[in-house]
């Protein structure tokens, strides 16, 4: 059994034989493979893609599918022609070929090639993403699919090299619409496209876009307008940001099960305050569209707060992660991600860091040690002082302060001494837990009476919170240890 394919004989312009017409594309799938020497590797978003495409059925349309066959002969076997079989066909002689029975017969008005059913004989030059969807779908409902298809004949010495260069002409030589245009021809189009249309067909993203493209005014989001290529010497592309960071925002909210999106006023209120953000200098010349779509992220992030975005923002300008042309944004969340997980192992230190208080932060960071040695931790607890963390780049401290005491896990409350900054600290993050409707457990108090006295260092507000009173400071290694443990839950691991 072979399939035949129809179509007009002519030369392209390079002089190449071409033959040219109409058939399904299960057909031309059936017959045709990608080759990976020079071939695209397939990617599994652009197939799904097309499958989607496939699926809606409207606005169906695929441009010209490109393949190339070797004329093959064996002059070992019988059946060789005796004239070279790429001057035989363009002289309009029939050629058989004795290698791989492919066939080729010129008729009054058009030719035929027929390659026997089950042989891939042609190689797909351009096309193959179009085909491979088919292929996955493997849906008898698609057989009727027809493309016209354009197939280059090839001598059996040159094939290789011809197929890979006319593979790099089609990709790179002419000048593709770019995303901008295209989307731009359907997002402002309301007439052709209106609203209901443009979700069901396009996706929620693209409306949201149109909606929010009508709100965007630069005099307004004025740090923006890079990211969005509204200054010189930049290619305007709103929309192609928005499209791209809308889906980035509909993965993660699918990858942590947050629901649907939000809808455009949210969003609108989210690019406003990532504007805010955009006003340190270092931000504003970014073009990252993946940056700007992990910002949007963390102001619309489920239960994220101040201290969150503060923490994410902090990180970016600290790493240079601003100075990237492009950016992935689900893995740079997804960075950030590993890193707040460490966060929470992070131990604040509330004391007052002078030489009489010293062994009680000795005893605290032995506890600590202890801890990460005995347990093996993936993610190791950490101690962090106020008095000797440095991020790089100039802070308000009391903000720095309270953005820690905020992404912290747990914090250790010294009170020997009596240090009102100590009580200043505890009582941020007793607010902190009463605005979230937590209960106060992330948190320790100690006091050590080698230190000092517990009447005169505790205050009122505090005595009646549970405290770890010592008067030595190896019990006091002990205790923190044990409390700690019991909060990471460690104990009995």
């Amino acid at each position: 059994m072979t399939i035949t394919f129809e179509g007009k004989y002519g030369l392209s312009l390079g002089g190449f034989p071409c033959i040219r017409g109409y058939a399904t594309l299960r057909d031309i799938a059936r017959v045709s493979s990608a080759d990976p020497a020079y071939q695209r590797e397939l990617t599994p978003e652009h197939v799904d893609e097309i499958k989607r495409y496939f699926e809606a059925g409207e606005y169906l349309f695929f441009p010209e599918i490109i393949l190339a066959t070797a004329l093959d002969v064996d002059y070992e076997k019988t059946g060789a022609p005796e004239d070279d079989p790429l001057q035989m066909v363009m002289r309009g002689q029939k050629f058989t070929s004795n290698a791989n029975d492919l066939r080729i017969t010129p008729r009054t008005s058009r030719y035929d090639i027929s390659v026997p059913d089950g042989e891939r004989l042609f190689k797909r030059i351009d096309g193959n993403h179009r085909l491979s969807a088919l292929e996955a779908l493997n849906d008898e409902k698609y057989d009727r699919f027809v493309a016209p298809f354009c197939i280059i004949l090839f001598s059996k010495t040159d094939a290789a090299r011809n197929e890979k260069a006319l593979f790099h002409n089609i990709n790179s030589k002419a000048r593709k619409l770019t995303s901008e245009e295209s989307l731009r021809g359907i997002i402002d189009d309301e007439d052709g496209f209106p609203d209901e249309v443009l979700n069901l067909q396009f996706g929620a993203e693209y409306l949201l876009c149109r909606q929010l493209g009508a709100r965007l005014n630069f005099d307004y989001l004025p740090h923006l307008r890079a990211v969005f290529g509204k200054v010189s010497g930049a290619r305007e592309c709103y929309r192609t940001t928005l499209i791209q960071s809308l889906q980035d925002l509909h993965g993660q909210f699918a990858r942590l099960g947050f629901g649907d999106m939000p809808d455009a006023e949210a969003l609108f209120t989210a690019i406003r305050a990532v504007n805010d953000i955009y006003s340190d200098e270092r931000l504003q010349n970014s073009r990252a569209q993946g940056l700007f779509a992990a910002f949007v992220f963390w102001q619309l992030r489920p239960g994220a707060n101040h201290g969150q975005i503060s923490q994410f923002t902090n990180w970016v300008l600290r790493t240079h992660q601003y100075e990237l042309g492009s950016i992935n944004a689900a893995d740079l969340i997804k960075i950030f991600e590993k890193i707040a997980e460490s966060r929470k192992r992070q131990i604040f230190i509330s004391m007052s860091f002078a030489e009489e208080t010293k062994q009680n932060f000795d005893a605290i960071k032995d506890a600590i040690d202890d801890l990460n040695r005995e347990r093996h931790l993936g993610i190791r607890l950490h101690e962090i002082r106020v008095d000797q963390f440095d991020t790089g780049y100039s802070y308000e401290i009391n903000q720095e302060i309270l953005d820690l005491i905020e992404n912290s896990g747990l914090m250790i409350a010294d009170l020997s001494g009596g240090n009102k900054n100590v009580h200043h600290e505890i009582g941020y993050l007793m607010g902190l837990n009463r605005g979230r409707g937590l209960r106060n457990e992330n948190f320790l108090l100690i006091h050590n009476e080698a230190v000092g006295k517990p009447a005169v260092d505790i205050g009122f507000n505090l005595a009646g919170i549970k405290q770890l009173r010592t008067k030595d400071t190896n019990t006091l290694r002990e205790l923190v240890k044990k409390q700690i443990s019991i909060f990471y839950g460690l104990s009995g691991a």
